[in-house]
C-alpha cells in the first residue's frame, strides 16, 4: 500500500508543530550569542578596571605635587569618585558575565533536557539498554537524568552513564562476531552496478528522502514500477550550477534478520553487529565502492539518506577521516537511526527523525546531546493503531519506513529555524535540486550514464562473497545478469 491510500487519521496527526526539535541552526545561534555577550561583557570589566587604575595613578601624581589648598584638592574628590564608580561598574559587570554565563549553562542544560527526554517505548528502551549495559538487574534499576540508578536494601548509586552503557552495547559485537558463520566484515564483497529511472520531485525535500529510503528498502518501487534488489544502495547524480555534482546516497536499513543472510545481502543481523561494534561492514565497503565508482572530483559534494541499520553504516564512514578526505559529504538525512553511537564530525549537517516509540534510536543507550551541526527531531507516536496493540507490533510499527514517510512530509512544513537552517544546507549542497544545469557537468559515460548535466541514478547491488548463494533453497544468484561490476579497473 502506498503513502497516498492510507488513512486519513493518520495522516491528520502529523502536525509538524508537534514534533521537539533541538539543536542546530537555533542552538548554535543562542549558544553564540550567549558566548559573544559574555565575552563582551568580560572585556567591558577589564576596561572598567584599566580606567579606574589609570584615574587613580592620575590622581595619587596629582596630590604628591600640589599645594594646600590649590584645586588638586578638588581634583582628588573627583578623581577617587570616579575610582569608585569604575570599581562599583567592573564589579557589575562582571556579576552581568556571570549571570550570562549561568543564562548559557541553564540554555544548554535545557535544550538537552528537551533532546534527551524521550515518552512512549524509546525512553523505556534506552533506560532498560543502559540499566543491561551497567549489568544490574532490570527489576533492580531506577532511572534518574543522566544516569542509571540500581535501586536495592541500601538506596540507590550510581552504576554508569549514558554513555558508558553505548560503550558496553557495541562491546557485544566482537563477542559475537566469532560465532557468525561469514568471516569478518573486511572480507570483499561482490558490487554490482544498474541504472535506473531518475527520482522525481525536489530532492531537496524531506519526502524525497524518505521515498529514496523506501524504495532502496523495498517498500516502494521506483518510478518506472520496477523494484530495488534486496542488499541494494542508490546513488543519484545532479548537477549543480557551477559544474560541479552531487551525489546523494540512499543507504536502507536490516533487511533479513538472519545471522548471515543465506542470498548473500550486506544488510543482515551480522550487518548491524558489525555495523554498531567495529564500524567496518560489508555494507560500507558497498558504499566505499559505490563512491569511488562515481569518480568524483574537485568541488562535488555528497549528501546521505540512511534508515536504521544503515545508519552505523553512514555514520562509522563519518568516523573514518581518510573516507572524509576522498568524499567531501555536506548533510545526512536520518530517519529512525543511532547517530548517538557515534562521534559526528562538526563539519557535517545531519538531521535525525526518532519516533518516540522507535526502540531502535535508543539501542546506544545514550541521549541526544544538542550540537549546532546536528538537528534532533522527536515525532510523537502515532496514533492509528489501537493502545491494546501486542508490544512487539508497536515496536514493529513505530520503526517502519511508511510512517517515517508520514514524519518526512510533515517536516517539509516546518517553520522551526533548525528544520529550516538544515533544508537549507541540503537545498545549497545539491544545488537547488535543478534538474538540470546551465554549466553541464562533464563525465564520461562510464559515470553519468547519460547526457551530461542531467540527473541519473544508479543501485549498486552488493553479495557477501563468503555465502554460498545456494546455502538456502531458492536463494538468489549473487548478482543479475547483465549488470557490469563496480569499484573494479575500469
Amino acid at each position: 500500500m502506498s503513502i497516498d491510500e492510507k488513512g486519513a487519521d493518520w495522516r491528520r496527526e502529523r502536525d509538524p508543530a508537534t514534533f521537539t526539535v533541538t539543536g542546530g541552526a537555533a542552538f548554535r545561534v543562542d549558544t553564540a550569542a550567549l558566548a559573544e555577550a559574555a565575552s563582551a561583557l568580560a572585556s567591558a570589566a577589564d576596561a572598567a578596571g584599566r580606567i579606574g587604575a589609570g584615574i587613580e595613578s592620575a590622581r595619587a601624581a596629582v596630590w604628591r605635587g600640589a599645594c594646600a589648598g590649590s584645586a588638586a584638592a578638588r581634583f582628588d574628590d573627583d578623581a577617587s569618585a570616579l575610582v569608585r564608580a569604575s570599581g562599583i561598574l567592573r564589579l557589575d559587570l562582571a556579576a552581568t558575565r556571570q549571570a550570562v554565563d549561568a543564562s548559557a549553562r541553564a540554555y544548554a542544560d535545557a535544550e538537552a533536557g528537551r533532546a534527551s527526554g524521550a515518552e512512549g517505548l524509546q525512553g523505556v528502551a534506552r533506560f532498560l539498554v543502559g540499566a543491561a549495559a551497567s549489568g544490574i538487574p532490570w527489576n533492580l534499576v531506577r532511572f534518574a537524568p543522566g544516569r542509571f540508578l540500581a535501586g536495592g536494601l541500601n538506596g540507590t548509586a550510581a552504576v554508569g552513564s549514558a554513555a558508558a552503557a553505548s560503550g558496553a552495547l557495541g562491546g557485544l559485537g566482537p563477542l559475537l562476531a566469532p560465532w557468525l558463520p561469514a568471516g569478518g566484515p573486511s572480507d570483499r564483497v561482490g558490487v554490482s552496478r544498474s541504472q535506473a529511472v531518475s527520482g522525481e520531485g525536489s530532492p531537496a525535500s524531506f519526502a524525497y528522502a524518505a521515498q529514496s529510503l523506501r524504495q532502496a528498502q523495498g517498500a516502494a518501487t521506483l518510478e518506472d514500477g520496477s523494484p530495488v534488489p534486496p542488499s541494494s544502495i542508490l546513488v543519484e547524480r545532479m548537477p549543480r550550477g557551477d559544474g560541479t555534482t552531487a551525489l546523494m546516497v540512499t543507504v536502507p536499513g536490516t533487511q533479513t534478520w538472519n545471522p548471515d543472510d543465506p542470498a548473500g545481502g550486506v544488510f543482515d543481523a551480522e550487518g548491524n553487529l558489525h555495523g554498531l561494534a567495529s564500524r567496518d561492514s560489508h555494507a560500507r565497503q558497498l558504499i566505499e565502492r559505490a563512491l569511488a565508482d562515481q569518480d568524483l572530483r574537485d568541488g562535488d559534494v555528497v549528501v546521505f539518506n540512511a534508515h536504521s541499520q544503515g545508519s552505523l553504516h553512514v555514520f562509522g564512514l563519518l568516523e573514518d577521516e581518510d573516507f572524509r578526505r576522498r568524499y567531501p559529504v555536506a548533510a545526512v538525512t536520518v530517519l529512525g537511526g543511532i547517530p548517538t553511537a557515534f562521534a559526528v564530525p562538526d563539519d557535517v549537517a545531519v538531521l535525525s527523525v526518532r519516533q518516540e516509540d522507535d526502540v531502535v534510536p535508543a539501542l546506544s543507550g545514550s541521549a541526544s546531546v544538542p550540537s549546532p551541526n546536528v538537528v534532533d527531531v522527536r515525532t510523537p507516536a502515532h496514533r492509528d493503531r489501537p493502545l491494546a496493540e501486542d508490544v512487539l507490533g508497536l515496536v514493529g510499527a513505530a520503526h517502519s519506513l511508511d510512517r517515517y514517510a508520514i514524519d518526512a512530509q510533515a517536516l517539509d512544513r516546518s517553520t522551526d529555524p533548525s528544520v529550516v537552517g538544515y533544508a537549507a544546507v541540503l537545498g545549497a549542497a545539491l544545488g537547488g535540486g535543478a534538474a538540470a544545469s546551465a554549466a553541464p557537468v562533464v563525465r564520461g559515460e562510464a559515470q553519468t550514464g547519460g547526457p551530461a548535466g542531467q540527473r541519473v541514478r544508479f543501485i549498486y547491488t552488493g553479495t557477501d562473497t563468503r555465502t554460498p548463494a545456494t546455502s538456502a533453497p531458492g536463494a538468489a544468484p549473487p548478482a543479475a545478469s547483465g549488470r557490469r561490476t563496480a569499484g573494479e579497473s575500469r
